[in-house]
């Protein structure tokens, strides 16, 4: 049943060369054979034409043709003559080198012959053109004596500045024209350019009805284009009477001859070629070609705009059927090029149009499935790549891909911090290659293997730790690099930090035992020797804040503290240092009440390490001024100032930089050397700046510093801070009774 169903609805395929092409063919072949009879009819009974007119018109575009023809032959002439080198080889009698010049300038020119003789017309060189063979081919023509030729002649013998006549060649008579060759205002020979008298006809001849004839002086025929064997070539003889006529007036001369049992009405008049009367040129028009009578034509006219219109419209009836279905293709095309998907034609095969349309409905579908396969693929590619994409960066190192040639193809945000710019990245990998060229390490996953170990490369002020691999095929085909990369320049200073700081610490621990030994008297010394056990145990605090403090470990210690209280605890911590070192240690509060939230200890610590600076570098006699300014912004802006020998410009600058020493000097150029390792300010800065605070620094040598901070207020609502026990906390200062130990003081810190 489904096979009987598909033949019902399956179209018959009927050509067009059936339905249209051969039905139209019929039709026009009736037409025109109708109207043919018609037009035959019409034109027998009218008037005869007189065919005299059309010779006369006919023979005076052949007399025009034919100076036209020898005026471009002499030219060519002259050309061949003119050629560079022409001379100077028939001198020296180069008959190779003329024959290779000769026959491109007639392949150029389209001529049948060339000719070169010496001056007394003895043929040097000449090329012939072969008849009837292809391509187009020439025969080398030489020792052809022309001195009796009457052309040759006129140009030796009269000066003659051209001349022209009929030669017999290997290849038949032809006509030729003859020029002087003239080298360096001497006669060298003369060149001919000749040309078949079937070429001469073809260009002379006007229309199809007309037929030519050529004569030589005497009447006898030469060449005609007639349709004539050689055998009856004498048909067209011409009576010595006619050829009297003919040369000797001015008039042309009109006969009847029947060369091929066929009338035809003969026009004769001479053969002038240039100044030379070669012979004589006849017109032949067939004597029974009926002509139309106007009324004739009139009527002709009539009925052929009739059968031209009835065609015409019939022709584009029967076309205008398969435009439609033409533009119906074009259109869906055109509709499909632009993006239209559902674009379809609707045709069946019952035809080549149907076909076609057919094809491209079958064609549209399946591009659309295509597409669809296609965009499916490419949003799974797309996710894969943004999935891969975002696993590449997510990765905490910075890595770096590269091909077999070494360009990056790949890297992700972290390499970029780390390396800047492409070029400082290219840069740094050629250096990485140049550490480790051999292959080393094991597998360390499939297709990948090491290349060497970790190398540390020093790059824009950051230490970098590389680790290059060579991705590899299954066969050990290497296809590319992976690099990955990490900012180790935290543990390199960490390290060198420590270093430095265990460097600093033995130096200090011997110095001041050195420097206090040569002291008197003995209560001085124990000063002194106090003041740097204090500095010691400071040294210590800080390296141990230095290697275990972070930001995160403020909040599990922190709570509100009151401002006012915090600083006298400091100003309480540093009392008897203070004093120790002759220095006036002062707290202003200009407004009470305020609370920061922070690590009371590493609070201490911080505004501590700026009191110490003061005083280490305050003479004895200074004052070290602990102040609470006021609220902005949500901040408690303090200020600790001295009257010390104050910051350089450059150690200003350096103040906050890890283990840097500055060169504190007094007033008379004595610079003052004091324990420690560089850290105070910067442990300092690390501490406010977890804390959400800010630090600044202003100062001039020889009058002072002042440090300014600002911390964020919060409310004390369920917070108080006890006072610290044996403190006196009226009056402007802390005063600190005389059983306050400064052991237990760094102790609770």
């Amino acid at each position: 049943m489904a096979q009987s169903a598909n033949r019902q609805h399956k179209p018959i395929f009927i050509s067009i060369r059936w339905r249209f092409i051969l039905p139209l063919a019929i039709m026009i072949t009736i037409i025109a054979m109708f109207g043919a009879y018609y037009l035959a009819s019409q034109m027998a009974s009218g008037f005869e034409v007189s065919e005299e007119n059309i010779l006369v018109q006919s023979s005076q575009s052949v007399a025009n043709r034919l100076v036209t023809t020898f005026e471009r032959q002499r030219a060519e002439a002259q050309r061949v003559a003119f050629t560079r080198g022409i001379g100077e080889n028939i001198i020296r009698n180069d008959v190779t080198t003329l024959h290779d010049t000769l026959e491109p300038l007639a392949r150029t020119a389209d001529l049948d012959s060339i000719i070169i003789t010496d001056p007394a017309g003895l043929e040097i060189a000449g090329v012939l053109r072969v008849q009837n063979t292809e391509p187009i081919d020439y025969s080398i023509s030489t020792q052809f004596d022309l001195r009796s030729e009457p052309i040759v002649q006129a140009i030796i013998d009269d000066d003659a500045s051209s001349a022209s006549g009929l030669i017999q060649t290997t290849q038949g008579l032809m006509l030729f024209v003859a020029v002087p060759i003239i080298d360096d205002g001497t006669f060298r020979g003369v060149v001919l350019v000749g040309q078949q008298l079937a070429t001469l006809v073809e260009q002379l001849r006007v229309s199809a009805l007309t037929q030519l004839a050529i004569y030589d002086g005497s009447g006898t025929a030469l060449y005609t284009n007639l349709e004539l064997d050689n055998t009856v070539l004498d048909d067209l003889n011409i009576a010595p009477e006619t050829v009297s006529q003919t040369l000797n007036s001015d008039n042309p001369v009109i006969a009847i001859t029947t060369p091929t049992n066929e009338r035809y009405r003969t026009l004769y008049l001479p053969f002038d070629y240039g100044n030379a009367r070669l012979g004589i040129l006849s017109v032949l028009v067939p004597d029974n070609v009926p002509f139309a009578t106007a009324i004739g034509r009139q009527l002709s006219s009539v009925f052929a705009a009739l059968l031209a219109g009835t065609v015409v419209f019939l022709t584009f009836v029967a076309v205008d059927r398969y435009a439609v279905r033409l533009n119906q293709v074009r259109a869906t095309a055109t509709a499909l090029n632009h993006g239209v998907r559902g674009a379809r034609t609707g045709m069946k095969a019952s035809d080549e149009i149907g076909a076609v349309g057919a094809a491209l409905d079958q064609f549209a579908t399946l591009s659309q499935q295509r597409e669809d396969q296609l965009r499916a693929d490419l949003w799974r590619q797309r996710r894969e790549r943004n999935y891969m994409l975002a696993v590449f960066e997510s990765i905490p190192d910075g890595v770096i891909v590269q091909d077999r040639d070494g360009e990056v193809i790949m890297m992700n945000d972290t390499a970029r911090d780390l390396l800047g710019t492409q070029v400082g990245l290219q840069n740094n990998i050629a250096q990485l290659y140049q550490q480790v060229p051999q292959l080393l390490g094991r597998e360390i996953s499939p297709g990948i293997y090491a290349l060497g170990d970790p190398r540390q490369i020093n790059h824009a002020g950051k230490m970098i730790q590389a680790q290059a691999a060579a991705l590899m095929t299954r066969n050990q085909q290497r296809i590319g690099t992976v690099m990955l990369i990490r900012d180790i320049t935290a543990r390199v200073q960490q390290d060198q930090a420590r270093d430095a700081l265990l460097a600093q610490l033995e130096s200090d621990i011997q110095q001041p035992l050195a420097d206090v030994a040569h002291q008197a008297p003995a209560q001085v010394f124990a000063r002194d020797i106090a003041r740097h056990a204090a500095s010691l145990q400071k040294m210590i605090v800080n390296m141990r804040e230095l290697t275990r403090y972070s930001p995160e470990q403020v909040q599990p210690t922190a709570r509100p503290l009151l401002a006012e209280t915090l600083l006298y605890a400091v100003a309480n911590d540093w009392r008897q240092i203070a004093q120790a070192a002759q220095i006036t240690l002062q707290v202003n509060v200009d407004e009470n009440g305020h609370y920061v939230f922070g690590d009371e200890s590493r609070l201490r610590l911080a505004l501590g390490n700026i009191v110490d600076n003061a005083i280490k570098y305050t003479p004895a006699g200074g004052i070290v001024a602990l102040e609470i300014k006021t609220v902005q912004g949500g901040r408690l802006h303090l200020r600790i100032r001295d009257n010390g020998v104050g910051f350089s410009d450059e150690d200003r600058q350096h103040a906050f930089m890890s283990f840097y020493r500055g060169t504190p000097t007094l007033p008379d150029g004595t610079i003052i050397h004091v324990p420690g390792m560089g850290q105070s300010l910067p442990i300092t800065k690390q501490i406010l700046e977890a804390h959400a605070g800010i630090i600044k620094i202003k100062s001039r040598l020889g009058v002072g510093s002042a440090i300014y901070v600002a911390l964020p207020i919060t409310s004390g609502t369920s917070y108080s801070l006890p006072l610290l026990e044996g403190a006196d906390m009226d009056g402007e200062t802390v005063q600190l009774s005389d059983d306050v130990d400064v052991e237990s003081i760094w102790q609770r810190r």
